[in-house]
């Protein structure tokens, strides 16, 4: 069976192509992985704050975090949520085949560590060659 496509694909903008997996992936199948730990500068992840994650009134990629930020009381759901991100859970993110590193799962959490101050953030790697652990497959089924 192959990967089943993202759902999403043709609401992405351009900006964020180069970053989202062109795949249907499950977060709790990346989250029950057991992956390398390490520490990374806040600075090597903060270009992901510039680019439209985020949804705003019910439309996907609507929003930058720094724009969050920036306006939290227009922005009150991604704002509270970047409020309720727990920053001991590391962020999960991928290696690409360039070396980039590609944020995952904890964008709440590294707009929230960039706000405080942190220099550092704990970060969970999976490797690209691994990507068919997370991958859903089929008519919605998992791998």
């Amino acid at each position: 069976m192959t990967r089943r496509p993202f759902p999403l694909a043709d609401l992405v903008p351009p900006a964020l192509k180069p970053y989202l997996l062109d795949f249907h992936w499950d977060v709790g199948l990346l989250h029950s992985l057991e992956l390398p730990t390490v520490e990374l500068h806040v600075s090597e992840l903060a270009h992901h704050l510039d680019l439209p994650f985020w949804a705003y009134a019910g439309r996907p990629f609507q929003v930058t975090p720094r724009q969050v930020a920036a306006d939290p009381a227009r922005y009150a759901d991604q704002w509270a949520r970047t409020l309720a991100a727990d920053l001991r859970h590391s962020l999960d993110v991928v290696r690409r085949p360039d070396q980039r590193i590609t944020v995952l799962d904890g964008v709440h959490r590294l707009l929230r560590a960039e706000l405080e101050g942190h220099w550092s953030v704990s970060v969970r790697i999976l490797a690209w060659e691994e990507l068919d652990r997370i991958a859903v497959r089929g008519a919605g089924h998992r791998a």
